[in-house]
């Protein structure tokens, strides 16, 4: 077995961990190699190295441990959703600070993973995040008027699917109405028709289409289920009430999701006294 060291960097890391990960994605996942310790080292892609949870491997260094805590660095699905053909917004609010940001990410129709692109600051305890709905959000150059199409690549609307119109406080696309519910009659994987009834899809009865719309709107899509997730903060654990607390060194962090969504986890491995470096966690481990 490789031995593990001061530097931060999956080099230094000890191949061992990876031992440690019961792996249910992919069980060969966990040999103690190069790859699968470099995959494990600074982990924060959902479902990456075990099913149902974000595992990865951290080297925590004293700054670390008291700092974070008014950051979110991490967001665990509760719900992935299903229905989506194109990533959604992905909002905070609450929880007394500002700026916090993500992007979300999806694999057959669901959330896959929820990436932190900014912690934020001044957060006295955890945002709420909302995902957005399902849909598909309709250029004015996507409404074919003379065909009554609607372009959209990779739709993925079976017939007589309930789609609600949305015009976003502009226009409507002539034939429609604002917040009413249509049904798709598909012409092929990229475009389809609208029909007032599921029975006059199924029969190809559509609507004439005889103005464009507006730029920003979008159909909802009512089978769609919208995904839902948790924030959490960081150690700051010299912090009164941190929610966290690990020592300084090699450190196995998991956090769940579904109904374990929002409980975050280290679990030291090697504690050192003189970590070396940064390595490139600073979203997970802020350092102020």
């Amino acid at each position: 077995m490789s031995s593990w060291g001061n530097n931060d960097n999956a080099a230094n890391a000890p191949y061992w961990a990876v031992e440690t990960v019961v792996s249910t994605n992919a069980p060969t996942a966990s040999a103690p190699t190069a790859a699968n310790v470099a995959l494990l080292y600074g982990n924060t892609q959902f479902q990456a190295y075990t099913q149902g949870m974000t595992v990865g491997l951290f080297m925590v260094d004293a700054t670390e441990t008291t700092a974070g805590g008014d950051n979110v660095v991490d967001i665990s699905l509760s719900n992935q959703g299903s229905g989506y053909v194109a990533a959604p917004g992905v909002t905070f609010s609450g929880g007394g600070g500002t700026s916090a940001a993500a992007t979300a990410s999806i694999a057959a129709g669901k959330i896959s993973n929820i990436t932190i692109t900014n912690v934020g600051s001044g957060y006295t305890s955890n945002p709420t995040i909302t995902i957005g709905q399902p849909n598909l959000v309709i250029p004015i150059d996507q409404v074919i008027v003379a065909n009554n199409v609607i372009m959209y690549t990779g739709h993925g609307q079976s017939n007589s699917a309930a789609l609600v119109y949305n015009w976003n406080g502009s226009a409507n696309i002539g034939g429609l109405l604002n917040g009413t519910t249509y049904f798709v009659a598909p012409v092929d994987a990229n475009r389809f028709s609208l029909a007032t009834t599921a029975a006059n899809a199924a029969n190809n009865v559509i609507i004439d289409l005889t103005t464009q719309g507006a730029a920003t709107q979008y159909f909802d899509i009512v089978d769609g289920v919208r995904a839902t997730a948790i924030a959490s903060r960081g150690l700051s654990q010299g912090a009164s009430g941190a929610e966290h607390a690990t020592h300084i060194g090699w450190n196995l962090k998991s956090v769940g999701s579904g109904g374990r969504a929002g409980r975050v986890q280290y679990e030291t491995l090697v504690a050192l006294s003189n970590p070396i470096g940064d390595g490139s966690d600073d979203l997970s481990l802020p350092d102020a």
